[in-house]
């Protein structure tokens, strides 16, 4: 039997007090969303997305896309669903879930379906035994048979006491799914088309509904509110450090540190307190990363030490030392034995085998050779404000010596084996072994502060 999944992901979330839409907020580095998509994908043939126009669906991989134009509820954005099933056969499973539910799993999934294969379930809901139910649908039932499903601001005060709460998944045979979404109104204080009376609809046609728990308990039941996106963020969390460690990652004190879920990490790496990993950064073996470290989107080699810095965008080569206190923007490239020292500042450059850049430096828009050294306090000027956004290019060579306190005016080209006395401003190309001197001499001027203190009193 096929098994079809919808998703439903249009509503606002006006609780998020946010200009973007509940199920973009993101979870661990992806929209909150995508763990659904995911657990969906395991256990169905084929998933449909029921968004806004405000969504951007390009985001969606492997999905079919709905379009719920306007927020009239649950009911009708799973109409909205429907032209992508239409050629379904009328006995097939269809899944809905929400969008805001990041926290159910595809074992949950699988599990209900298999209940509903075994009961043959025409229609199905999973519901869940909540200790706080607030602004959940609640389940009425006489005795153990489902009666209906009241929503928290249509239930009467004894029904509001009832803890076994709506998840918001279920299970339809396509035909019965289409005749109840035909039938059902907006006769509610929100004017909107429940989902949920579908079930009510079927019922008092006749046909019955089947009602399973989820088997284990949940701190969140769809996220409505940024304090349950905290909640389930922190259990997501949790299980990305736990995976990592399983794999051979040391991480201390885990409760400073927070991983993206799309990170790599090699074996035998230490994570260090107070890191953060984000987006599709790749770290590789025996690394330690932090105590104070941000690291974003950038290829990290083995055997690299990274401490009290932020990496951004950017390729760093095996057994490099970046920090403390580096600001690594986004384009540079580094090959192995590379060092970014203390307080220094690079932008969109490539840097050789064995170059250092120790301290109190800017580097941008350079491609340094091997076995290079700047001296502290160098920096390249790369703009000159009056060619719009230019950059000029510096050019350094291999076995190049930067003297300390030295500003490169780009564009400019420093050849191999060539080295630049301190405190000098370089304005043209150095040729290759020359030392390039750029100050005014210095004066010494006798006796001038016993003059210029005596006349002035």
């Amino acid at each position: 039997m096929e098994n079809i999944s919808i998703i439903l992901s249009a509503g606002i979330g006006k609780r998020m007090h946010s200009s973007l839409p509940k199920v973009m907020h993101p979870i661990c580095g992806r929209p909150m969303v995508q763990y659904v998509i995911d657990a969906a994908k395991d256990v169905t043939d084929k998933v449909i997305v029921v968004i806004s126009n405000k969504i951007d669906k390009s985001i969606f991989k492997d999905v079919t896309i709905a379009y719920q134009d306007v927020p009239l509820g649950t009911g009708d954005a799973t109409k909205s669903a429907l032209n992508a099933i239409k050629d379904a056969s009328d006995d097939a499973r269809i899944l809905i879930l929400t969008g805001d539910n990041p926290l159910i799993k595809s074992s949950d999934l699988k599990s209900f379906l298999s209940y509903c294969n075994e009961k043959d379930s025409d229609a199905a809901l999973l519901t869940a035994v909540a200790e706080n139910p607030e602004g959940f649908g609640r389940i009425v039932r006489n005795k153990e048979e489902f009666v209906r499903i009241v929503e928290e601001k249509d239930a009467a005060e004894e029904e509001k006491k009832i803890k076994e709460i709506n998840t918001g998944i279920y299970v339809f045979k396509k035909k019965y799914l289409s005749y109840s979404l035909q039938k059902i109104t907006p006769n509610n204080a929100q004017k909107e088309y429940y989902l949920t009376d579908a079930l009510s609809i079927l019922k008092d046609a006749g046909i019955k509904i089947n009602v399973k728990r989820l088997e284990r308990s949940l701190p969140v039941y769809g996220v409505n509110n940024r304090k349950e996106l905290s909640l389930a963020t922190k259990i997501i969390q949790q299980e990305i450090l736990d995976r990592l460690m399983l794999k051979g990652v040391t991480i201390l004190n885990p409760e400073t540190v927070s991983i993206d879920y799309n990170v790599v990490i090699g074996n035998d790496t230490v994570i260090l307190p107070n890191v953060l990993i984000e987006g599709e950064t790749k770290i590789g073996n025996g690394c330690t990363i932090g105590p104070n470290t941000r690291i974003t989107d950038a290829l990290i080699g083995n055997g690299t030490d990274v401490q009290f810095s932020v990496i951004i965008q950017s390729e760093i080569g095996e057994n490099c030392t970046i920090g403390p206190f580096s600001y690594i923007r986004p384009g540079n490239r580094m090959s192995k034995n590379v060092k970014i020292g203390t307080f220094v500042e690079v932008k969109k450059s490539h840097f050789g085998e064995d170059t250092k850049v120790p301290h109190l430096s800017y580097i941008g828009d350079a491609t340094i050779g091997k076995n290079v050294n700047i001296g502290a306090g160098t920096i390249t000027c790369n703009y000159s404000g009056l060619e719009g956004k230019k950059k000029n290019p510096t050019f350094i060579e291999d076995n190049v010596f930067i003297g300390s306190n030295n500003t490169l005016v780009a564009p400019v080209k420093i050849k191999k084996g060539a080295y630049t006395a301190a405190g000098s401003v370089i304005t043209e190309d150095v040729p290759e072994s020359a030392l390039a001197i750029g100050r005014a001499r210095q004066v010494n001027k006798e006796n001038w502060v016993k003059r210029r203190k005596k006349d002035n009193g």
